[in-house]
């Protein structure tokens, strides 16, 4: 039964404190990057380089939950919460609608808050997605 403990050694839960690039490689690679929250500068160059066309996101991860910057061919970058309660968010302008979508200011705004936030960021309307 070794395979199952190493199986289940895989599921650990992410480590909280730290920001993460994301970049697919090809459908089952993943690359990833880390840096401490507090390392500002690379968040914020992440943030800058994400490129629908690279399937890239920037993660941070928090003890209130986890929040992503995400691209994808459709839309502009997107920002995306999970709590500790494993409820998902999607965050829009504040009093936008459902099609208005962040600037990339305020998607800069809203990760770079989570950075140093000990809850997670408030200025954005959060809708809950499932």
């Amino acid at each position: 039964m070794g395979w199952l403990r190493k199986r289940s050694a895989r599921h650990d839960p992410p480590p909280q404190d730290v920001a993460e690039r994301l970049t697919s490689q090809s459908i089952f690679r993943v690359s990833s990057e880390h840096v401490a929250v507090t390392d500002r500068e690379t968040v914020q160059r992440w943030l800058r380089d994400l490129d629908p066309d690279l399937d890239q996101q920037v993660h941070v991860r928090r003890p209130w939950g986890a929040i992503a910057a995400v691209t994808d061919h459709r839309h502009p970058v997107g920002v995306v919460m999970a709590d500790t309660e494993n409820r998902s968010w999607a965050a829009y302008p504040p009093g936008g609608d459902e099609r208005a979508e962040l600037t990339p200011e305020q998607v800069e705004r809203v990760m770079l808050d989570a950075l140093t936030s000990t809850q997670r960021p408030a200025w954005p309307d959060w809708r809950r997605l499932d």
